[in-house]
């Protein structure tokens, strides 16, 4: 497929961002939805939680070769409203995939790696078992549903290309996040304190990279399930050294008082060896990379720290 229109949802938040980033770099027109005010001037907008009709697609997404599905409803600290949760994140994907099939309009939906039964088994390959494990709360839950029904709907002559990525960082990430805390408390030269257990790994995947592998996945017409993540897990102490050593201050205290016997884990250890051999792409970021690219945007967004907190809805 060459680029040409493509429509993408959630395009204020941390991902969709990246997203229209790469397609606008790759002379891709991006007709760009989020929930509030338009992203552009010829853009609209969609409360994911609003059923909408087939005629306000077609306004939405006028002559689109495909639609790339990042909007969704991210699990917070707090109390969730589980029923707004499950219309934005799954009811939505059913709306839209109706309308794509009624269009002949691919879909590539964004996922997660939270939709696999054991998501500490060791390399997942795509076909590894499915199930909710409680991780990532009702958002884990709701993003297994939607995978679910986007599935049976490719009967019905859906298109559907998935996208799992490990766990998501770069520009834009809630502060409340691991990655953002430990790099906000690095930047203010403070330490950065660890409770134990300090080795289980993690695999961090950067925005930038899911956005590269959803232009393959777009250029080859590939529509199946791909596992996006960066091939390389980092233990928290790891990634807290990380965001020291970009930061070039600040300072790292564990607290062994509360360490235990624990064998450690490895959280989101994605097999990428699909997305590598059908689609020649390979993750371009290492960690420190990737915590450099976000510490440059926010200088470049005119913040002294990291960006405040995206929308609930992103």
């Amino acid at each position: 497929m060459v680029l040409n229109r493509i429509g993408l949802t959630g395009a204020t938040g941390m991902l969709g961002r990246h997203i229209r980033a790469a397609l606008e770099h790759e002379g891709a027109q991006v007709i760009a939805v989020g929930r509030g005010t338009a992203a552009d001037g010829e853009a609209g907008t969609w409360d994911l939680a609003n059923w909408l009709a087939t005629e306000q697609f077609d306004t939405m997404f006028p002559g689109v070769q495909a639609v790339v599905h990042a909007g969704a409803m991210v699990q917070t600290a707090g109390p969730v409203d589980q029923g707004l949760m499950f219309d934005t994140n799954v009811r939505a994907c059913v709306n839209l995939a109706q309308w794509a099939i009624s269009r002949g309009v691919p879909v590539v939906h964004i996922s997660s790696a939270t939709v696999y039964e054991d998501i500490a088994s060791g390399e997942l390959q795509e076909d590894a078992a499915t199930g909710w494990s409680g991780l990532g709360g009702f958002y884990g839950l709701s993003k297994l549903l939607a995978e679910d029904a986007l599935k049976r709907l490719c009967r019905q002559g859906l298109k559907l290309a998935i996208v799992r990525p490990s766990s998501l960082y770069g520009f834009g990430l809630p502060e409340t996040k691991m990655v953002s805390r430990f790099l906000a408390t690095a930047s203010a030269g403070a330490a950065i304190e660890l409770i134990p257990p300090v080795n289980d790994r993690i695999d961090f995947v950067h925005a930038a990279d899911v956005a590269l592998a959803i232009l393959a996945i777009l250029r080859a017409e590939a529509w199946e399930t791909f596992n996006i993540a960066s091939g390389s897990p980092l233990s928290v102490r790891e990634l807290a050294e990380a965001c020291v050593s970009v930061a070039g201050q600040g300072n790292i205290v564990v607290d062994e008082i509360q360490a235990v016997q624990h064998e450690p884990v490895t959280r989101f250890g994605l097999d990428i060896g699909r997305a590598k051999h059908r689609l020649g792409w390979q993750p371009q970021s290492d960690i420190r990379q990737g915590l450099d690219m976000m510490l440059r945007e926010c200088v470049h967004a005119g913040s002294r720290g990291l960006p405040r907190r995206v929308r609930q809805e992103v």
